[in-house]
């Protein structure tokens, strides 16, 4: 029994001594192949770091987008600060960890009016229940819109497209056509040839005809976006063309003889003369009122010292007024209109001047016995 157990454990300790032996070979063979792959080959040169290694490109990031005003529950700005906000929201995602933050910051901006108060409620009534009023963006911007946007936008802009108070008139096709697409986006219209009878309805009636009359590309009445890029085109074309006209206009000025009007010297003023004894000076009371020295006639005509029959150029016809031409044109047409007397025939007749009978009282008439 014993030779048995003494027997086996040789054999264990003869097993047990090839394994290490195996494991020590293993570990020389993979020793020697990790100092191959670190000592470098004859056949390659040494790779040395390059010594001006690429920059790395830094991460970009596009300008910030501009925050959103304020906001005080005016109705008509609801829609424009809404769409302000979901903006920032969609350009700007990683300022925002989850939908509550979006609506305490879209909150934050309503600081006045009808929105501050709203907005403390909405404060209020989370602090009360201890939870969110909002499930998510989605459900705040619905709450907004009941809140602070126009109520029945689409039946006023339905209305407003039937009446005659969308019509160009006055404005430019770009300002007609701005608020004529926000017009049509709140009606919810969306038929082609409905959007083109509407847009030439309220178009200026020039260039709707210039637009409906084109002989070459006239735009498809089922294609309004064609009518709209026409419309521009021919704005445009007509504002080139009053700006050009506008500079080559010349204005002709009347002209008219130079007038001169006369001035009469002021008469000089004259102290009295301080009296002394044995020289008194009367009063002049009436000093101031007397009649100032005549100044010597004035031609109106050439501005000479005389009047104006005997102005030398009187008989010049470039130094008569507007009056005088006038009257010599008057005077020069009744002579030609004037019938000399002996054109005038003898007979009574013909004459005008004698149309009607002449009977010749005597002085003496004779008494017929």
């Amino acid at each position: 029994m014993n030779e048995q157990v003494s027997s086996n454990s040789d054999a264990t300790q003869s097993e047990m001594q090839k394994q290490i032996e195996q494991l020590i070979n293993c570990f020389n063979h993979l020793n020697q192949a990790v100092l191959q792959l670190q000592q470098p080959s004859p056949s390659s040169p040494p790779q040395t770091p390059p010594k001006n290694p690429p920059p790395s490109t830094p991460s970009r990031r596009g300008p910030p987008p501009a925050l959103p005003n304020e906001f005080d529950g005016d109705r008509s700005r609801g829609p424009a600060f809404l769409r302000s906000c979901q903006t920032y929201v969609l350009l700007c995602p990683e300022s925002f960890s989850d939908d509550q933050t979006k609506i305490i910051w879209a909150l934050s901006y309503m600081k006045s009016g009808r929105a501050a108060k709203w907005a403390a409620r909405v404060f209020k009534w989370e602090e009360d229940n201890e939870a969110a009023k909002f499930l998510d963006w989605d459900d705040f911007k619905s709450e907004f819109r009941k809140e602070f946007c126009p109520a029945h936008s689409d039946v006023a802009a339905i209305n407003k497209l039937e009446s005659v108070a969308y019509y160009q008139r006055n404005r430019s096709v770009d300002d007609y056509l701005d608020e004529f697409l926000d017009l049509i986006a709140e009606s919810g219209y969306t038929d082609p040839k409905t959007l083109v009878v509407k847009f030439r309805r309220g178009l200026n009636p020039d260039i709707q005809n210039a637009v409906a009359t084109m002989t070459h590309g006239r735009p498809s009445d089922t294609l309004p976006t064609a009518w709209y890029e026409a419309a521009r085109n021919i704005d445009q074309n007509r504002a080139s063309n009053e700006a050009f006209r506008s500079v080559h206009r010349t204005i002709t000025p009347l002209l008219r003889p130079p007038t001169f009007s006369p001035t009469r010297p002021l008469a000089p003023v004259q102290a009295h003369v301080k009296p002394s004894p044995g020289h008194p000076v009367p009063m002049d009371v009436d000093w101031n009122k007397r009649k100032a020295p005549t100044a010597p006639p004035t031609c109106y005509r050439c501005g000479g010292p005389h009047t104006i029959p005997n102005c030398p150029r009187r008989f010049d016809i470039r130094a008569w007024t507007t009056e005088e031409l006038e009257a010599e044109v008057s005077n020069r047409y009744a002579k030609r209109d004037a019938v000399p007397l002996e054109d005038c025939p003898s007979t009574t007749e013909n004459c005008p001047s004698m149309t009607e009978e002449t009977t010749v009282v005597e002085d003496f008439p004779q008494d017929n016995e």
